[in-house]
């Protein structure tokens, strides 16, 4: 929740990690470490792809305010 997030979203986050930590656990007895290795870098890149994403929508958010603030800025300059 420090990093911004609402309690809902962490919690989802959490759920999230246990689910995928469980399966590769799942994964890991029953099929074997190689198959494992794999599940773990596909959840790895999924990651890394949502990620990038998430923090452009953030680049993208933070200019429109910045815009809306400079916008609102000179309004108020204007008699």
């Amino acid at each position: 929740m420090k990093r911004g997030y609402t309690q809902k979203q962490a919690v989802f986050i959490l759920y999230g990690l246990t689910a995928t930590l469980g399966m590769f656990a799942i994964i890991l007895i029953e099929s074997g470490p190689w198959k494992a290795i794999s599940f773990a870098l596909l959840v790895i890149a999924i990651v890394a792809i949502g990620y990038k994403d998430i923090i452009k929508e953030n680049n993208i958010n933070e200019q429109a305010i910045k815009e809306n603030i400079n916008e609102k800025n000179i309004r108020h300059d204007k008699p």
